[in-house]
């Protein structure tokens, strides 16, 4: 063997152990999270209609199926909300819409109902949904029946724009998407559609 051939061999088998090495290293690094399904899946008939403030209870329910109205407290004040369950990317969710409600139909139910702050959530008449159907959804959230992992949101929508500190964690804001995060100990637990782009800047 020449001198030249043996460089030959030497550069050859070099550029072999360096691919192998590469190769085995490529392997090693964990595959990028997916992007969760239901967002993909509804971002036409929900989250599209519903940043650009046109989606209505009666386009929640065409979406997502049967739903049930309930009447909740929100920091002492009524809401009226209308929750949906679905199976997606290995969990269960429930999906839950507020509706915005004139301060007239607002103070109706709460006379229906009796309804005070203090009371569990309370179920209202389907045909009171008939009735409210063409109002808006002002937001939109999105709760597992068990924590995400962060790469699962950040799969979806990559890093947050905004990470604001909170009482049980932090929110992870994605104005341009209108979505809110809430992450605590290290894990996501729900996420909220309805933020406007133009109050997250």
């Amino acid at each position: 063997m020449t001198r030249r051939q043996g460089v030959r061999l030497a550069t050859l088998f070099a550029v072999v152990i360096l691919t192998f090495y590469a190769f085995g290293y490529w392997q090693s690094k964990p595959a990028a999270p997916e992007p969760m399904d239901w967002y993909g899946q509804y971002q036409e008939s929900l989250f599209k209609p519903l940043q650009a403030q046109r989606l209505t209870l009666a386009d929640a329910g065409a979406a997502l199926g049967h739903g049930t109205l309930w009447m909740i407290s929100s920091e002492g004040e009524p809401l009226l909300v209308s929750r949906y369950t679905l199976e997606s990317d290995d969990l269960s969710w429930r999906a839950q819409a507020v509706i915005a409600l004139t301060p007239e139909q607002t103070d109706s139910l709460v006379q229906a109902q009796a309804w005070q702050p203090e009371l569990p959530d309370q179920p209202i008449s389907s045909a009171v949904g008939d009735a409210l159907k063409d109002r808006k959804v002002v937001r939109l959230s999105m709760i597992p029946n068990e924590p995400m992992s962060l790469a699962q949101v950040q799969g979806t929508f990559g890093n947050p724009d905004l990470r604001l500190p909170v009482s049980e964690g932090e929110a992870w804001v994605y104005p341009k998407v209108g979505a809110v995060v809430a992450v605590g100990e290290e894990q996501a637990h729900s996420i909220m559609f309805g933020l406007r782009e133009d109050l997250g800047e």
